[in-house]
């Protein structure tokens, strides 16, 4: 039996690893851990910012605080977000702490933490001490990841509440519903997750998800007349879903062979400069996990929801956004995790794949920087400006909409439809729409 199997009698293990395996420098969490603290600290020292759309969920969550309901415009019910419960988690955070910034970044870190030690138990216990380590330290040492976690966005913490509920699921453990009932009011995407995650809970757990689920989409259906984002659908109209080809951005790094052109998203360029060691071992991971997916459920369950997001994506074609990529490619790395032990012998392959993600770290850093300090020029500025020169019951039409909706009292049309429904579908109409 593992060392964390579940004892005798039945009862369920521990949540979290014990303190002394913990500390145990031999064990793959103490060094990881310490790795997620030091690149998600460098990132926080390095960007002073949130994204730009993490302003958007801080103005909805700062007017719910201030009274005026969750909304971006006061007296306009529109769901321009995409996470209710991270929506609300921020205007706790904004009552307690003021700053959204230092609160999104602090929680996300925690569940990072969280996540890290539950998905690298996991792969202990049925995949062994290398599968453990490689994912702990890539989760916690690649730049993009690193770099998510600060956004201020809900996407780390929506991969850490996936691990979370699998975890739990796996473990029977009688808070497995509430967390696939929270899962789901992550995201539009959570849905899906709970769903797929839900398949290995017991009946009870399924109920308490179904109904605090439901409770939630029935509120924002009375609030908004759906639960469906706006802000969902007025991407889908303005970019519309092309089909795989024409999104092949969210699959073309999987594997090590250009479909007519080398990737052509930030993200997926870095990664495919490993696919011919990643490609093949993500494969042996997966079909690994397969077969043995009843001696790990609990990763099964992570693989397959993390797998029909990436999945969903790529087949409708959605437009690339950065943030989107987290959850594929944390659940990309579980797999190769797996697999890469089976797709090679010996310590030189691993080395060569260490080494090229530290070196990842002489140049992504500055990127991003350069980034943010471009979304300061663009945006920032443009927030600082505006808000010196407007009064409050005056509108401005524009895109992007987070930082002048934060610094502002503006009643804000934004371009895409987020906030303004009519917007997108006069967009659909064709050119001309900014002129009639």
């Amino acid at each position: 039996m593992s060392h964390d199997a579940t004892p005798p009698g039945g009862a369920p293990a521990p949540l979290t690893e014990s303190p002394p395996r913990l500390l145990d420098p031999r064990a793959p969490f103490l060094l990881p851990l310490a790795l997620l603290l030091l690149t998600r600290g460098h990132f926080w020292r390095l960007l002073p910012f949130a994204s730009e759309d993490a302003y958007i969920t801080f103005r909805y969550a700062r007017n719910l605080t201030r009274g005026l309901g969750l909304v971006f415009n006061p007296g306009e019910q529109v769901m321009g977000y995409t996470s209710p419960l991270w929506t609300v988690w921020s205007a706790l955070g904004i009552a307690l702490v003021k700053d959204p910034v230092l609160w999104t970044r602090a929680t996300t870190l925690t569940l990072e933490a969280l996540a890290l030690v539950l998905v690298t138990r996991m792969l202990l216990k049925a995949f062994g001490s290398a599968a453990a380590w490689t994912f702990a330290l890539f989760y916690a040492s690649w730049t993009f990841l690193a770099a998510r976690a600060v956004s201020g966005m809900e996407n780390s913490a929506f991969f850490a509440r996936l691990a979370l509920s699998a975890w739990l699921v796996e473990r029977r453990s009688g808070w497995s519903g509430v967390a696939l009932g929270l899962l789901a009011l992550m995201r539009p995407e959570g849905v899906v997750c709970a769903a797929i995650v839900a398949l290995g809970a017991r009946w009870k757990d399924r109920a308490v998800a179904l109904v605090l689920a439901g409770l939630g989409m029935g509120a924002l259906a009375a609030l908004y007349g759906s639960p469906i984002p706006q802000s969902l659908v007025a991407k889908a109209q303005v970019s519309g879903t092309p089909g795989p080809w024409s999104g092949r951005h969210w699959w073309e790094w999987i594997v090590p062979f250009g479909f007519s052109r080398w990737p052509v998203m930030t993200g997926g360029s870095v990664l495919f400069a490993m696919a011919v060691v990643a490609g093949p071992a993500r494969a042996a991971g997966a079909v690994t996990l397969a077969r043995a997916r009843r001696e790990a459920p609990g990763l099964a369950l992570l693989a397959g929801a993390g797998l029909s997001v990436w999945l969903g994506h790529s087949g409708f074609g959605v437009a690339y956004f950065a943030w989107y990529l987290g959850l594929p490619l944390a659940t990309a790395s579980v797999l190769v995790a797996i697999g890469l032990g089976r797709v090679t012998r010996g310590p030189w392959i691993p080395a060569g794949l260490a080494l090229f993600v530290l070196g990842s770290w002489t140049i992504a850093p500055e990127l991003y920087r350069v980034r943010t300090g471009t979304e300061y020029m663009s945006f920032a500025e443009a927030a600082q400006a505006l808000g010196q020169v407007s009064h409050p019951g005056e509108s401005v039409l524009l895109e992007p909409i987070g930082m002048v909706g934060w610094a502002t009292k503006l009643r804000i049309i934004d371009e895409i439809g987020l906030l303004s429904p009519w917007v997108a579908q006069r967009r659909k109409q064709g050119d001309g729409w900014m002129t009639t």
